[in-house]
């Protein structure tokens, strides 16, 4: 773990670096994984865990400030710190062939840059697969996710990857360049993009018709006093020349078809998606389900165990970079094979050093 940290860039004057980078970032990660959720919670667990911290790196001056913790990371530059985040995460992704990537946004409600402000807001790349968190990007408001998508994207590896974004992405700049770089997406598509839903709800109307065999995909789900069954259909897409020219890129027409009971309510849906991949149902619908399972499988648990949309930050750049820090240590707990809940894990690092160094250091070691 720590020579991916080493990727990180100090931006300060060398007059400045009275603490070493690595070893606040260090600090932090440790304190985030033991339940810190400010820097003054960081500074504190610093002071308490000096002696432990001091068995991995040196901290020659000691525990920084609140203040000093918060001006360091001022000086970090935020990208090198998730290209550290990346390098690691790759190392850990599962080899299954096509990886499945889901690219989502989060408000992070608390984190503004003053009260009256707009909260901060990250999109995330969240691999489905190993459920870990390998990329964000972070800016002022939600009006910018559709750039921070963009931007975010130049930073990955999209060879060989099928990402799912929703209807806000289904844009052909996003599509052309998802391509380009030699992956393929899925994109919902809903009236922000009129032609081209309307030309997929009709032709999905006329295939449902005309095909009594059509080949789908079923998955059942029950719980919380609902019942629940999804059926994804695909077929090759044909779209009007005019449209065509514009969305060149596409192959596949899906559709979901969602039935839902909850009490004695029924009620049917149907979402559409286009892909530049040819797959089965069964590929696509598991994509698409992993897609809205990132919900309760990352931002849920965000929200749940560091009480994320709670944390109140007028620092726009500590805000971004202690989101980053949660999604990595978010990373690491789920990656130990401890046979309980994350709850319970963060519990156990924030109590036991040994197993806060086996969350970290070895998580491979069954306890």
């Amino acid at each position: 773990m720590l020579k991916h940290l080493d990727k990180i860039t100090d931006c300060r004057s060398h007059i400045n670096q009275e603490h070493d980078v690595i070893d606040i970032c260090f600090l932090v990660l440790s304190a985030v994984i033991s339940g810190a959720q400010s820097w003054a919670d960081c500074h504190e667990f610093g002071t308490l865990k000096l002696m432990w911290l001091r068995k991995y790196r040196p901290f020659a001056n000691g525990i920084p400030s609140q203040q000093s913790i918060g001006r360091i990371f001022r000086g970090v530059s935020k990208q090198s710190l998730l290209d550290a985040l990346l390098s690691w995460v790759n190392e850990h992704r599962l080899s299954t062939g096509l990886s499945s990537i889901a690219i989502d946004g989060k408000v992070l409600k608390g984190a503004k840059a003053s009260a009256s402000s707009a909260a901060l807001h990250m999109v995330i790349a969240y691999d489905t697969g190993s459920g870990l968190v390998f990329s964000a990007k972070s800016g002022a408001s939600k009006k910018s996710e559709l750039k921070l998508v963009q931007e975010l994207l130049m930073c990955l590896d999209l060879k060989s990857e099928l990402l799912t974004l929703d209807a806000l992405h289904c844009q052909t700049q996003t599509l052309d360049y998802i391509v380009k770089k030699g992956g393929h997406c899925i994109l919902q598509v809903k009236g922000n993009q009129p032609k081209l839903y309307e030309a997929v709800q009709a032709q999905f109307t006329d295939y449902i018709t005309n095909t009594p065999d059509a080949e789908c995909f079923t998955q059942d789900d029950k719980g919380h006093g609902r019942v629940e069954k999804r059926i994804t259909f695909q077929c090759p897409l044909h779209l009007p020349a005019e449209i065509k020219m514009k969305w060149s890129q596409l192959k596949t027409l899906i559709a979901v078809e969602r039935h839902r009971k909850v009490g004695n309510k029924t009620s049917i849906d149907t979402h559409f998606y286009v892909s530049s991949a040819v797959l089965t149902s069964e590929a696509f619908g598991k994509a698409i389900r992993a897609y809205w399972q990132t919900e309760n499988n990352q931002h849920w648990l965000l929200d749940t165990l560091f009480q994320e949309d709670k944390q109140k930050m007028y620092d726009e750049d500590g805000a971004s970079i202690l989101a980053i820090l949660r999604c990595r240590a978010l990373n690491l707990v789920k990656l130990h094979p401890a046979k309980t809940n994350q709850n319970q894990k963060f519990n156990r690092a924030c109590w036991s050093d040994d197993f806060r160094e086996e969350i970290i250091f070895g998580a491979g070691q069954k306890v």
